[in-house]
């Protein structure tokens, strides 16, 4: 398992919408999808690995007034749902976003992950 699907995983058993580990080719909205973000991997200080990532929350763009306000819902949804380790640091305002040639609404979340790279849960495993 890796961060990102752990994180996944976790959103799935509690909420009631797709939940992407990556971007997809077809996205069933309303949905969450999990990137990794610039700078993706830094060492910290005391054996501390920080992870950078952004969550989009992302809606049909078809009904604009009603798709903010979900918008609002799943960016409060992911801020107040975050496993032990990851941290929300920030949400953007909704924006069209186009994917595979259909224009969405998204916000996106910035979110970082930290962990003791000393006995790496993730090593050797396989990367699903």
């Amino acid at each position: 398992m890796t961060p990102w699907s752990d994180l996944a995983d976790h959103w799935r058993s509690i909420a009631e919408v797709p939940v992407y580990e990556t971007m997809t080719e077809q996205l069933d909205t309303p949905c969450l999808v999990i990137m990794p973000d610039e700078p993706w991997i830094e060492p910290g200080g005391f054996s501390i690995d920080t992870e950078r990532y952004l969550s989009y929350a992302v809606v049909t763009s078809s009904e604009a007034k009603s798709a903010q306000e979900r918008l609002h819902r799943f960016v409060h949804f992911i801020r107040h749902h975050l496993p032990e380790g990851w941290a929300f640091e920030s949400a953007a305002g909704p924006a069209q976003r186009e994917h595979q040639g259909i224009t969405y609404m998204a916000a996106e979340c910035r979110l970082t992950f930290s962990q003791c790279t000393e006995g790496d849960p993730y090593e050797g495993g396989s990367s699903s």
